[in-house]
């Protein structure tokens, strides 16, 4: 029993030494550190993401013709909700059933002159 205890008391004892060295002043170079990474790689990095996602990348593809391949498309089982074809985040301009786009979906496309 006492054996335990003294395990125990040099656990407490560790811990305790450990969390006082913290406000001992060695957080202030890692403080400026994680600021200047921030700064210098953290906004930069954003920065770039956001060119590429608006001025870089197109904001709407064109769909692909569709190819009837017999590997894609595959419904062994229908899905739980609607018709049973259809997935749960399913877009009737980008997404193909097993047979073809769905009727009057070309009027959804984004960049339509009908919206």
């Amino acid at each position: 029993m006492a054996s335990k205890l003294t395990k125990l008391n040099f656990a407490v004892q560790a811990c305790r030494r450990y969390a006082s060295q913290a406000g001992a002043g060695h957080g202030h170079e890692s403080a400026k550190m994680w600021k200047n990474s921030f700064f210098f790689i953290g906004l930069p990095a954003v920065g770039l993401v956001w060119y590429n996602a608006y001025y870089i990348m197109p904001q709407h593809p064109e769909r692909e013709e569709f190819v009837p391949y017999p590997h894609l498309r595959v419904r062994n089982k229908p899905f739980p909700w609607g018709d049973g074809q259809h997935s749960l985040f399913h877009n009737q301009y980008y997404n193909a059933l097993p047979d073809g786009y769905e009727e009057g979906s070309e009027e959804l496309h984004p960049g339509h002159a009908g919206h």
